[in-house]
């Protein structure tokens, strides 16, 4: 049975954009994650047919199609997405509304928790997704957030009110940035845009158009000399305009795709590093349809493409670099693909962004679907 969680709500519309850090925020106490009443695998049976119904085949509910690689439908503006602990299910943000929805296999999604306050104008609002490294145990969320007044990070326990642990992250008009990931160290990288203002990520006085890096509880360790009360000490590295994608490399450490150029590039963050300037792993050309995000799953990268719908994957080397050429995962099968993240079974999970604010959106418009290595809907989703 589906166990139900009470949604926390914060609204952090009217607070002050400065920059802050919160170092005295207390561990969370550390409990089995099904205590907190949020389990660690989500089954959830569709309705029983009536027996007295017409023995015709109903027409399928838009929110429950039946195609098994797409795991949650009548979602909004579904954006950061963090796939649980046992393969099945998902954590998935949406961008407008600030609520994050579980979807499982044959399931409504259901809300589990909300962040009130969000600004969703220039491209912010509830966006970056990611779980704790020990979520297993403390069942905590990390959000990147767009309030009236600032970026921000959140720390969200499922059932209680959530809780800024990094504040003051300049917001703009465009270019909010907003990936966040957890590195092999344990540490939180968030990749902040330059908020719409030129030259912004080489500005060393802002937190603007840079990768920064926090611990669990927002204490900067961007520099071996950071200073707990510092926030711009957080900065790792810099020259970010509008970071789209950010994901984990095979060698633990942190990449992010930027656009630079006619190109979006994926590049892999290391301290102090410039990343407008600095080597590429690779570089997805503007007029091939570009790269919005990235994830690595076992040995491929992934990678979107929002105006081609589609994803491409590039064969991992044995030394960390790339060979042959990149091929098309799936194409024209969901839409507009955006997010993407790593699942069990060499599974690719991603977000859609299909509904047209001045159209008329249908009910399945966005998606949270599944991407066999072997590539679109033909076959299966998780167990």
């Amino acid at each position: 049975m589906l166990l139900l969680v009470l949604t926390g709500c914060a609204d952090f519309s009217t607070e002050p954009p400065v920059a802050t850090v919160q170092p005295s925020l207390s561990p969370a106490a550390m409990h089995p994650q099904e205590e907190q009443g949020f389990p660690l695998s989500t089954t959830q049976a569709t309705p029983s047919s009536d027996s007295s119904a017409s023995p015709s085949t109903p027409p399928e509910d838009p929110c429950l199609p039946a195609d098994p690689t797409i795991i949650g439908a009548c979602l909004n503006a579904p954006w950061g997405l963090a796939v649980l602990p046992d393969g099945a299910s998902a954590l998935v943000g949406e961008r407008t509304t600030g609520r994050i929805m579980l979807v499982a296999p044959q399931s409504l999604p259901q809300e589990v928790a909300r962040v009130d306050g969000v600004d969703s104008t220039g491209g912010g609002g509830l966006l970056g997704l990611v779980l704790s490294p020990h979520y297993v145990e403390d069942g905590l969320i990390y959000a990147f957030v767009t309030t009236a007044a600032d970026n921000r990070i959140v720390r969200i326990a499922l059932g209680d009110t959530p809780k800024p642990i990094f504040t003051g992250i300049p917001k703009g008009t465009a270019h909010n940035g907003g990936r966040i990931a957890f590195g092999a160290d344990g540490d939180l990288y968030v990749a902040t845009g330059d908020a719409g203002i030129t030259a912004a990520g080489s500005d060393p006085s802002s937190l603007a158009g840079k990768v920064l890096r926090i611990d669990e509880f927002g204490t900067p360790v961007g520099s071996a000399d950071a200073e707990p009360s510092n926030p711009l000490t957080a900065v790792f590295a810099s020259g970010l305009v509008n970071p789209t994608g950010m994901c984990v490399l095979s060698n633990g450490s942190v990449g992010v795709i930027d656009r630079v150029g006619a190109a979006d590039v994926l590049t892999e963050v290391a301290a102090g590093a410039d990343i407008a300037t600095g080597p590429a792993l690779w570089r997805f050309a503007v007029i091939d349809g570009g790269g919005n995000d990235c994830a690595v799953n076992e040995s491929v990268l992934g990678a979107t493409s929002l105006d081609l719908k589609l994803v491409t994957t590039l064969t991992l080397g044995p030394g960390g670099g790339f060979t042959g050429t990149p091929e098309t995962l799936v194409k024209d099968v969901y839409g507009r693909l955006l997010s993407l993240e790593p699942g069990l079974g060499g599974l690719l999970w991603a977000t859609t962004s299909n509904r047209d604010p001045q159209g008329q959106p249908t009910l399945s418009d966005d998606l949270v679907v599944v991407i066999p290595t072997g590539g679109g809907s033909s076959g299966d989703g998780p167990d």
